[in-house]
Formats: structure tokens, C-alpha cells, sequence
């Protein structure tokens, strides 16, 4: 009898998180330890984003599934994670929820904003780069008036 592992988008995150992780704990090693000192809280955010996702079940379907829209969802979280610290006394799991679904639409994007940009401007846009593309014609709107 084989043994056979579920694969869920919980499973890929996880995986995917480890890769970023790899990658940036990589990046980071070769950087001079002045640098380094200066990126402390970068690196504690990652690490603790890390750590968190990585260490069990602490992700539901639809926030994995969410998040696995970005290459890098270390970075979003970390980021994140990061900002949100820095102002309130947090937990990692509401932070999750807030970014995938934030009820009063204050400091995330929702999933149906994100999907809503995703359909304006393709695809294959990333993310960021839509919201980019998004606050430059806001901006030009409000120059016109």
C-alpha cells in the first residue's frame, strides 16, 4: 500500500514559503554584516512568517489558496507582519485573515479588489504591480481635475 500525501493549497504555501525562505535567507547571507544589522527586523519578520506558516496547521484552505497568487508570499506576509507589529500588539493569525479577507476594507486589499484588478490589467500581472498600475491613474485622474 502506498503512502499518499494530500497535496492542498495549505501544503503548497508551506513549500512555497520554504523556497522563499531558502532564497532570502541565501540573499541575505551574502550581504556585509553592516547591512545586514540595518535589515534585523526585515529578517525577524521573515523568520517569524516563517516559522509560523510552516509549523503546522495554522492556515485555513482559502487563505493558502490566497496567498499562493503571489511568488513571493514570505515577502507579503513578512511585510505585513512587519507594519503590523511595529503599531499594535498582534497576532500572526489575525494578520492572515486581515490580509486575505479584511472586513472593514481599512489597511488590505480584499480578495475581491485583488481579483478585480487581476481582471483589469490580465492575469499575468502581478499583484503589485496592478496596484502600481492602478494608483498611477488614480493619480492621473485627480491631476486632470
Amino acid at each position: 500500500m502506498k503512502n499518499t500525501k494530500t497535496i492542498t493549497s495549505v501544503s503548497l504555501l508551506q513549500e512555497r514559503i520554504e523556497e522563499n525562505y531558502k532564497a532570502f535567507k541565501a540573499g541575505m547571507l551574502e550581504l556585509d554584516g553592516e547591512i545586514l544589522f540595518e535589515l534585523a527586523p526585515t529578517i525577524a519578520a521573515a523568520r517569524d512568517v516563517y516559522k509560523y506558516t510552516i509549523s503546522g496547521d495554522c492556515l485555513e484552505e482559502t487563505e493558502a489558496a490566497y496567498l499562493l497568487r503571489y511568488d513571493n508570499p514570505l515577502k507579503v506576509l513578512a511585510d505585513a507582519w512587519r507594519q503590523y507589529t511595529e503599531t499594535d500588539e498582534c497576532e500572526m493569525y489575525d494578520l492572515i485573515g486581515g490580509i486575505v479577507e479584511d472586513d472593514d476594507g481599512e489597511d488590505y486589499m480584499t480578495v475581491d479588489r485583488a481579483d478585480e484588478l487581476r481582471e483589469k490589467y490580465g492575469e499575468d500581472t502581478p499583484i503589485e504591480t496592478a496596484i502600481i498600475c492602478e494608483i498611477i491613474e488614480l493619480g492621473k485622474l485627480l491631476l486632470r481635475n
